[in-house]
């Protein structure tokens, strides 16, 4: 179940982006979630073993008529979820990395 302080992938449209990140708030008008874009992922985790907090990270609301669908951040039929990912890549926790 989606709910508050879970990793998710935010599909967004207008224009179509995906974001990662920690859930921080549901509200009647849209979603607070502290992340990044998809896209920047994996600079992120370069970032992170070169000692820095990351430039892409960033609190963000988006209004529900931008929302496409939330998905949970978790492994599927072997293939690990970009927690786990981040984990394995870093040695670090990826929600106190986001919420730093």
């Amino acid at each position: 179940m989606i709910k508050e302080n879970s990793l998710i992938i935010a599909y967004l449209e207008s224009p179509k982006e995906k974001f990662f990140g920690v859930l921080l708030e549901f509200h009647n008008s849209g979603l607070i979630m502290r992340g990044l874009n998809l896209e920047s992922f994996n600079t992120w985790i370069v970032e992170v073993n070169q000692g820095k907090r990351g430039s892409a990270i960033s609190t963000f609301f988006f209004p529900w008529r931008r929302v496409e669908k939330l998905i949970l951040d978790e492994e599927r039929d072997g293939v690990e979820s970009l927690a786990d990912t981040f984990l394995r890549r870093t040695g670090k926790n990826v929600i106190q990395c986001l919420l730093e």
